[in-house]
Formats: structure tokens, sequence, C-alpha cells
């Protein structure tokens, strides 16, 4: 079946204002009578729930629907009922999910569905940028993207995974456009499109055991905020915050066992999570496509994670335990290595580290202005890896917000290519919208 239009399902528990951003970001594109979007509000608050039923129905767009369903629901069962309500209209070839954290960049969507049309019969997935908007100045950390359009071999991802790799294509339904059909020979070969804790991931990893491959679109048309009522950032700074404890009192299975097919299911960190739904899909499935973690680079990354850990004493506990699985970064960690000064200096002066700092100099909030400057006058694109600061979270969407180039680096294709074992496919042209 070819391309007919989409609709973006969002999501949402409790996180009204949030929610308003992103219905905002999906009505706003422009020139998109193709695509509809449905409101899926799970929340257990009332005033969440009336205000934004009253949001929804103030707009009076006729693209957009609010639905709830009949009671609160764990979110791997929302997520379900969700995109049921979705399927059940009839029009749409494609289905995207944009939770209540993110938001379109304008006239970015377009982009997403040009390949989708030009590959109706594909996954195409995308990238995303983030606002660290947890302290001040504001952050906004991009996506080194090239624009081009790849050809992922699902069995080369699963690899990365084993070898502790997670790279932002991972077709998750939150960052992709998924057709009709392939959500239909899902729910024919699992019973459902979501399952088991995780469902962004567990959605990614029945996709790695029943299709052959992905195009991945290698840009970010999209950003995530509000990291603090984020249930994964939370975690991997090893808080309970609100929304957290709301996620882990609705858990499928008791807390102890969440991450009950990893090697350490007592760290709670994301990654954890992420590498709990690989093990969870390749056990059901069978699928030889899902290898054993490579052990070093499965503690490194839980390692890192634990880094970010704002309790030393839970950090402590944490790295006690990882050490008592084989992981030796504690030392290094420690500074108990020999010539640690020496390796200091080193490190001070290193090439690379130069470049980092002038990087730093090179995006505080008063260098910010001329970047954009640049892009607006002269189409000058900045490097993708600058971090940009800002005084608020209004401010940086406004930047991101703003068309900008994209950068077409060759040796930044080259390495993106590399590391997916992709293939380029050729641009597309417009989707009818």
């Amino acid at each position: 079946m070819g391309y007919t239009g989409v609709v973006i399902v969002i999501p949402t528990r409790n996180r009204a204002a949030l929610a308003e951003n992103a219905v905002r970001s999906a009505l706003g594109q422009p020139g998109r009578g193709d695509c509809s979007v449905l409101v899926s509000d799970n929340s257990t608050s009332a005033a969440d729930a009336a205000e934004l039923s009253d949001f929804c129905g103030r707009l009076g767009d006729r693209r957009l629907t609010y639905v709830r369903p009949p009671r609160p629901l764990p979110m791997p069962d929302h997520w379900e009922w969700a995109i049921r309500q979705a399927l059940a209209r009839e029009g749409a070839s494609h289905f995207i999910y944009l939770t209540d954290r993110m938001m379109f960049k304008r006239g970015e969507l377009a982009r997403v569905l040009d390949p989708a049309a030009a590959y109706p019969d594909r996954i195409v997935s995308y990238n995303h940028d983030r606002i660290d908007d947890q302290s001040r100045p504001v952050r906004v950390e991009r996506h080194e993207g090239t624009g081009l359009l790849l050809e992922v071999e699902m069995d080369h991802l699963a690899l990365l995974y084993a070898r502790g790799v997670m790279h932002g294509c991972t077709p998750r339904m939150l960052n992709c456009a998924v057709p009709r059909a392939a959500l239909e020979r899902l729910t024919e070969r699992f019973g459902s499109v979501f399952g088991s804790i995780a469902p962004d991931y567990s959605f990614a990893f029945r996709c790695v055991a029943t299709f052959d491959s992905f195009v991945y679109y290698d840009a970010a048309p999209i950003f995530h905020y509000a990291l603090d009522r984020g249930n994964g950032a939370s975690a991997d700074r090893g808080e309970l915050t609100p929304d957290y404890a709301d996620f882990i009192a609705n858990l499928p299975v008791d807390d102890s066992r969440r991450n009950y097919a990893t090697p350490i299911p007592q760290l709670k960190t994301s990654g954890n999570a992420i590498f709990n739904e690989y093990n969870v899909v390749g056990r059901e499935t069978g699928s030889p496509r899902f290898r054993e973690f490579d052990k070093e680079k499965y503690l490194g990354v839980l390692a890192w994670e634990v880094a970010g850990f704002t309790d030393p004493r839970l950090r402590a506990e944490a790295r006690s335990l990882l050490a008592a699985h084989g992981w030796a970064g504690g030392a290094q960690e420690n500074g108990t290595q020999p010539a640690r000064g020496l390796a200091l200096v080193r490190k001070l002066l290193s090439p690379r580290d130069v470049a980092r700092k002038l990087r730093q100099l090179s995006t505080g909030a008063k260098t910010t202005p001329l970047w954009r400057f640049l892009s607006r006058r002269f189409g000058v694109a900045p490097p993708a890896d600058l971090v940009f600061e800002f005084g608020s979270f209004a401010e940086a969407a406004e930047f991101l917000d703003e068309p900008a180039p994209l950068p077409r680096r060759a040796a930044a294709g080259e390495r993106v290519r590399e590391l997916l074992a992709a293939r380029e496919l050729p641009a597309p042209g417009p989707a009818r919208g």
C-alpha cells in the first residue's frame, strides 16, 4: 500500500502543559493536510486531564482527536491501547509516536514523510536533539546529522547492541514513521505491538526480530526536553521523582525483577532496561540476531550511567556491584592508578582536549547570536558537536525551531555509513500533503 497520510499519536500522563506543546508542534507543521493528531490521555490527575481536554477542545482543529482509556493503564498497556485507537482510523497508512516530552521542529515533519512516501512499506527512523533544561544556562545538544537516507540491516543493529553501542537510529516508535502493515505484522507475531516494561525498546527489538532492514534519516527533526519529568533521565540520576515513582508503581513485574533478563538486574539504569528488552525479545523469539553481550562493554555502559548518580552513597553501592561482576574501571575512577598526575597533564594538553575547550568557548550564550546570524544570513551550519547555551527553555526551543542548513560533511557521512554498515538511498521527492 502506498503512502496515504499519517497519524501522530501523543501518549501522555499527568503532563498536560508538555502535551500541549507536543500538539502545537505537530499541528503547526506547514502544509500538512495529510497529518492528523491523536492525543491519548492516560492521566491519573483530574486537573491535568481536564486541562488537556479543554485545550484540545478550544483548538477546534478537525485534525485533532482527544481520547482517554477507560481506566489508567501501565505505560506498555497504554501505548498498546493508543495504537489500537489510531489503527481504527481509516485513511492513514503511517503512524508516529510523539511523546509529551518531545516536539517536532517547524517544517521538519515533511523531511520524515518524504522518505515514508518514497519507501511506503519500510519503517523510517530518525534521530533527535536534546534540551538540557535541568539547570541554567539551558544547554542544547545537537545530533551531528548528515541528512543522508540510509538503509540499515536489523542484524547489524543487533550486533551493535551486543557490543554496547546504542545508536539513535534504533526504531523505537517514538522516532519513526511506521507503516500500518508493519504494525499488523508485529501484532500477528507477538499478539501486540508493544510489551514488556519499556514499550519503546520492546517495539525496537521486536522489529529487529521481524524485519530485515529499515530506513534511517540521519537528522534530528524532533527534540526532547523536560528532563526532570523523564523516567529514564530520573533513573540515570538515581532519583525517585514523582513521575518515576508512578512508573515503578505500575510495572507489570515487581520492581526487584524489573531488569530480570540482564546479568545485573539490581541496577535500575535506562541502559540496563534497554539490555533487558534486548534479551527478553531474543529469548522469546530465539532469533540468531540476538547475540550474547560483550561483558566488558556491557559493564562499561552501566559504569558510565552510574557515574551520573547524584547520591554519592547510591553511586558507591552501584560501583561496588559492578566491581563484583568484574568491572575493573573502579581503580582508575578513584584516581589510584600509577602516574596519575602525569596522565592528567597529558590529558589537559592533548589536542583533543584543547579542541574541546575551544568548542566550549565558542558556544556560550554570548556567541550563540553570532551562529544564528551566520545561519540565517549565509546558510552556514555550525559544527554539530557544539553545545549551545541559552537563558531559558523558550529561547532554546526557538533556536531549534528555526530553519537551519543540514551539513553534508563527507567525513561525517562516511563515519555513520561505516558504523551502521549502511547503504545510502536516493533522496526522495516531496510527499503530497
